[in-house]
């Protein structure tokens, strides 16, 4: 609560400021996240050992905008995540000092707008959007990862609208280091630059591509890695049903010794909705993905598909451990889920949602060696989200991972292949 009241007075001192016109067309939003979970059996899938993780985590974020001439305005987001209840050194509480220094600017950039007819975004800045298959940089969303992270991207965007057409580029860096010195040869760098078009086809179709490159520089020109993505995209509504599919594939150079491989793995998401009213608003939905696999080592391709920095997560539970669909070591990932949705009528703020998940490696050998399990497990997840306002939401989750029993006992070690329980409370206020 004290670091709530002191990021509140920062925003009252800089509204103060800006009413005094000293920044023109000064606006501020922001969020305060208090994620609250338990979960038994997560480490060893064995409830005789009554392993447990349970924590109350909380993320503020405070996004500013203000003009700096008719041509250019600035964005900055201060962060402040740092604190879980109870933590050692501040269960009593932060001094000023040191909620200052547990304040970091994921956002800081300047926007450009019409500069030969392109609007620039320059600096450090969010990029894509939550769930992506593919890149995504900014706060994580639901299913909340431990540490509430956020990420950001310090590059050039450039954004251009015309007609049907909506596209943008991206060149920035993902890490910038060197060696002793700047000299050739020692600079270990990881760079992004991408493209991304998309085209309003008609009224119930939208269709997109992209391509996208990381390269990450190494102390040796031998051992550089380059990887490509591109994909198409296709978005819209049938007979009734929204649906949403899209196709990625690797390229690129994947060396990172002497020998080389080449990038060549592809991804797959598709998913569909149908609602209907009854007694309120009820939906039916299901998702299909898939992750290529690599079951032999000894080639010169790495079959298992890479994202850029993706964050796809199904699973309240599995979402937290999993990224894009590579899965597991290289076996790649095969998931589905079917769910529903309803909104009674009667109670217009509450929310109710049901899914269930299936999870499989998409390979089921190595080098010609049998993983040892076909399955990894299913999910049932129950949410009920209340929306008190459209500033204050709050969400309770109920969930539990059945492991396959060949699974929990080849990756994991262990005996058991007990469920994973997990009970998550949510509260989001906007301001």
């Amino acid at each position: 609560m004290k670091k709530v009241i002191g990021m509140l007075a920062v925003v009252a001192l800089v509204s103060s400021v800006a009413s005094a016109e000293l920044l023109k067309n000064f606006k501020y939003d922001g969020k305060v996240e208090v994620n609250a979970y338990h979960m038994t059996n997560a480490y060893d899938f064995n409830s005789k050992t009554k392993d447990t993780d349970s924590d109350i985590q909380t993320r503020v974020q405070l996004n500013a905008g203000f003009d700096l001439n008719e041509d250019v305005n600035a964005v900055v987001s201060a962060i402040k995540n740092n604190r879980s209840y109870g933590n050692t050194g501040t269960a009593t509480g932060e001094s000023i000092d040191g909620i200052t220094a547990a304040v970091t600017f994921e956002q800081a950039y300047l926007n450009l707008k019409g500069v030969l007819g392109i609007d620039h975004k320059l600096g450090r800045q969010y990029y894509g959007n939550e769930g992506d298959l593919v890149v995504y940089y900014g706060p994580t969303g639901y299913p909340y990862i431990w540490g509430l992270p956020v990420s950001a991207l310090d590059a050039w965007t450039g954004w251009y609208k015309t007609g049907k057409w909506d596209m943008h580029a991206v060149s920035g860096k993902v890490t910038n280091t060197y060696a002793a010195a700047p000299l050739p040869g020692s600079d270990t760098d990881i760079n992004l630059n991408g493209f991304v078009a998309n085209y309003d086809l008609m009224t119930d179709l939208k269709l997109g591509a992209y391509v996208y490159e990381k390269k990450s520089w190494q102390a040796s020109t031998v051992t550089d890695l380059t990887l490509d993505v591109t994909g198409v995209k296709a978005t819209g509504k049938f007979m009734g049903f929204d649906y949403y599919a899209e196709l990625a594939k690797n390229y690129g150079r994947a060396a990172n010794t002497a020998t080389d491989k080449n990038y060549t793995g592809t991804a797959f998401l598709a998913n569909a909705k149908y609602g209907i009213d009854l007694m309120g608003k009820l939906s039916f939905m299901g998702e299909f993905a898939m992750g290529s696999g690599d079951d032999k080592t000894t080639d010169k391709k790495m079959k298992a598909f890479h994202s850029i920095n993706s964050d796809y997560r199904p699973g309240a539970i599995n979402g937290q451990v999993m990224s894009g669909l590579s899965g597991i070591t290289d076996s790649g990932l095969t998931t589905w889920n079917v769910g529903a949705k309803w909104n009674p009528s009667k109670v217009e703020k509450l929310d109710l949602t049901a899914k269930y998940f299936y999870f499989a490696p998409t390979e089921t050998k190595l080098d010609g060696v049998k993983i040892g399990y076909t399955t990894i497990g299913t999910e049932l997840d129950f949410a009920a989200n209340w929306k008190h306002s459209e500033n204050v939401n709050v969400r309770g989750t109920l969930a539990a991972f059945m492991p396959d029993k060949k699974y929990a006992t080849t990756v994991y070690g262990g005996t058991k292949h007990d469920a994973v329980n997990y009970a998550g409370l949510d509260f989001i206020v906007k301001f």
